[in-house]
């Protein structure tokens, strides 16, 4: 079969879905919108469709960012390529499937639309619990109703809430899982990652203020990977942990490919996501792919991959001293971090490899 994404950005996330289809010898295009700094595109080059002219003009008028594309809400929202242009393209490419990216933007509407009209089987990705206190969601509902569409979101939820929206089902991140062997505690300490753009929201001072808080009884190795985004909130970071005397346990590493940074992670022993807002990280399935005890606060669409006490602990979001004591009592015990980190592997292997995803993906086309 033939599918094409359309998407705002060829994400991470949808590297390994991609990869999936591609492996059982699918063809598979990508529509974007813009490319970002931290991409994967080993298999396959999303084609960018740029934006039309009348978004640009409107952005420049209304975008209290002064016209500039920053990806900002506003922008999330609102920004769109040429209908006629993504309509000749879709239609010149004839997929039997169109998976589109979220459905509160205009360009995933226009891409609704052109897959109404063009008669193809729909599928949208959106990051919402499965099972929630709202068991029923109108726009899930109404994209199923107009558009025939079926909605894959990969957060569980809450099992103790139903789910009253037929079309939507949850088929949790796929990631690559193949098995090595794992040597923890390099360098005779314990090796935390965290990953995640530098803005305030991904919560790295938070980590940065508990680490200092254990540096004298724990000997800790902590690098931050992400891309540079929010200069002020950089800085007083930095500051905080030159002040702190933090310089030797804490690096940071900027705009690491993805390549590296799956090497990366098999010298690490624990994945720290200390961020707030967080709808959906699939750095937790690729922590866990790599043997990695997680740590996630709770508000993050993924926690419901870490099984607690299992394979890592959830924490407040904000909250310095809830922190501190998970990260103490990873810390304390060693051989359980190991076992945490072998049980993750063991989850990844159960519910996150790409055919797993591919199984149950293609029962619902």
């Amino acid at each position: 079969m033939k599918f094409v994404f359309v998407v705002p950005r060829y994400h991470i996330n949808l590297h390994y879905r991609v990869q999936a289809l591609l492996d059982h010898g699918h063809e598979v295009k990508v529509l974007a919108m813009y490319k970002g700094k931290s991409e994967e595109h080993g298999a396959v080059e999303p084609e960018i469709l740029g934006y039309s002219w009348c978004f640009k003009l409107f952005n420049k008028i209304f975008n209290k960012n002064q016209g500039r594309l920053m990806k900002n809400q506003f922008e999330l929202t609102y920004s769109h390529p040429d209908f006629f242009k993504t309509f000749f393209k879709i239609k010149k490419i004839n997929p039997d499937v169109l998976v589109i990216k979220n459905i509160q933007s205009i360009y995933s509407i226009f891409a609704l639309i052109i897959g109404k009209l063009l008669r193809k089987k729909i599928f949208v990705l959106l990051q919402i619990d499965k099972y929630r206190p709202k068991q029923k969601s109108v726009s899930v509902d109404l994209v199923g109703k107009i558009f025939g569409a079926k909605v894959l979101t990969p957060i569980l939820g809450d099992r103790k809430y139903n789910n009253k929206n037929q079309n939507l089902f949850y088929l949790p991140f796929p990631v690559e899982v193949k098995d090595f062997d794992k040597q923890y505690f390099k360098d005779n300490k314990i090796n935390i990652v965290c990953v995640g753009k530098f803005q305030e929201r991904k919560g790295h001072l938070i980590l940065a203020q508990a680490i200092n808080q254990l540096k004298d009884y724990f000997d800790f190795k902590v690098t931050l990977i992400g891309e540079e985004d929010e200069g002020k909130y950089t800085q007083d970071l930095v500051t905080y942990i030159e002040e702190h005397n933090l310089s030797e346990i804490i690096e940071r590493k900027i705009n690491l490919p993805h390549g590296e940074l799956m090497e990366f992670f098999k010298t690490q022993d624990v994945l720290v996501l200390p961020s707030w807002d967080e709808a959906a990280s699939v750095s937790i399935a690729e922590a866990m792919a790599h043997k990695l005890a997680v740590l996630s606060t709770y508000d993050n669409g993924t926690r419901c991959y870490i099984h607690e006490g299992e394979n890592g602990y959830l924490f407040k979001e904000r909250n310095v001293d809830d922190l501190f004591d998970k990260l103490k009592k990873i810390a304390s015990d060693t051989d359980k971090l190991v076992a945490m980190g072998q049980k993750s592997f063991a989850l990844a292997q159960e519910y996150h490899t790409m055919d797993k995803f591919y199984e149950k993906f293609v029962k619902l086309i």
